[in-house]
């Protein structure tokens, strides 16, 4: 009897360490609600796979706050991820993993094909830019001529386009920026050609909503998501088109781009898991609460219109 009650109970530890095991091996699928699913949904978007070990992304200061939030939903259901999200600007990231220093380049413009051919486009949702003034200035709409002749330098008071008698102080992005490259080819037309002390360069997108609050004058551009929670700067209209989801999905309003993370050949494992979950309903839910677009919501011209030109 002794011998059948030992032997009844190894059985039993031995099944216990069996689930135990299960239920916490590295890559445990499932679908946004956390239950297991059979395996192989990995590179399945919407779903989650939780794998262990770390990544580094780099990139776009536009996409960052979106993809340090679905991260932090990730780890928080798959403790033995752990991601880093480091800016540095579209340009750098893109760079970057194609040296293969990163896992995962974000960026709010396409590689370039011939440089960057071997590089794998994971489209994650569509970002909204906004033409941002210091809220003292009063201005509310700009049309596309008036946006061009303040970046080319000759307006250079804001009573030339209807404002008060103030100087403008332009706040730009450096040239690794993907939302300077988009403001110059969906806004300007060209380069950006203002310099001198009435214009500034920073290197991030909250930095540029910071020094527009803080400075007297001051216009610049940026992801609306942090421009609506900052009070000091007023989101401004174009050729009075709001910079609002609806406009965009068609191509009314055109300053806004795709939104890319980027792996140099096929992802890695936890890469391709993150990339799956920002289309889950946790990183939908993100996306919208930091005022992105789903791409599934785009007409199809509007898409069209914002390919990379050949």
């Amino acid at each position: 009897m002794l011998r059948q009650w030992r032997y009844a109970m190894l059985v039993g530890l031995a099944v216990a360490v069996t689930l135990f095991i299960s239920a916490c091996g590295g890559t445990t699928t499932g679908s946004g609600g956390g239950n297991t699913s059979a395996p192989g949904t990995l590179g399945t978007p919407g779903n989650y796979t939780c794998i262990s070990g770390s990544l580094v992304a780099s990139g776009s200061t536009a996409l960052a706050p979106l993809v340090q939030k679905v991260a932090q939903a990730y780890q928080g259901r798959c403790s033995g991820a752990h991601i880093t999200v480091n800016l540095g600007g579209s340009k750098t990231g893109l760079s970057q993993v194609e040296a293969g220093s990163v896992g995962i380049g974000n960026s709010d413009i396409f590689a370039d094909k011939t440089t960057q051919g071997d590089l794998v486009d994971h489209q994650v949702a569509v970002v909204i830019f906004g033409i941002i003034v210091n809220a003292k200035v009063g201005i509310t709409n700009l049309t596309t001529t008036q946006i061009q002749g303040i970046y080319a330098g000759t307006i250079t008071n804001w009573k030339q386009v209807g404002g008060p008698d103030k100087k403008i102080v332009v706040v730009s992005r450096p040239a690794s920026s993907g939302t300077r490259a988009t403001f110059q080819t969906y806004v300007l037309g060209g380069p950006e050609k203002i310099s001198g002390p009435a214009s500034l360069t920073t290197d991030s997108t909250g930095t540029v909503i910071t020094n527009v609050a803080q400075t007297d004058g001051a216009i610049g551009y940026a992801s609306t998501g942090p421009a609506k929670s900052n009070s000091g700067v007023t989101l401004v209209s174009i050729d009075n088109n709001a910079p609002s989801a609806s406009l965009v999905e068609s191509n009314t309003y055109k300053f806004w781009n795709i939104e890319h993370m980027y792996t140099k050949g096929k992802a890695s494992n936890l890469a391709q898991a993150l990339i799956d979950y920002m289309a889950s309903s946790d990183g939908q839910s993100a996306a919208a609460s930091l005022d992105f677009v789903p791409l599934s919501l785009m007409q199809a011209s509007a898409v069209q219109a914002h390919q990379p030109q050949s």
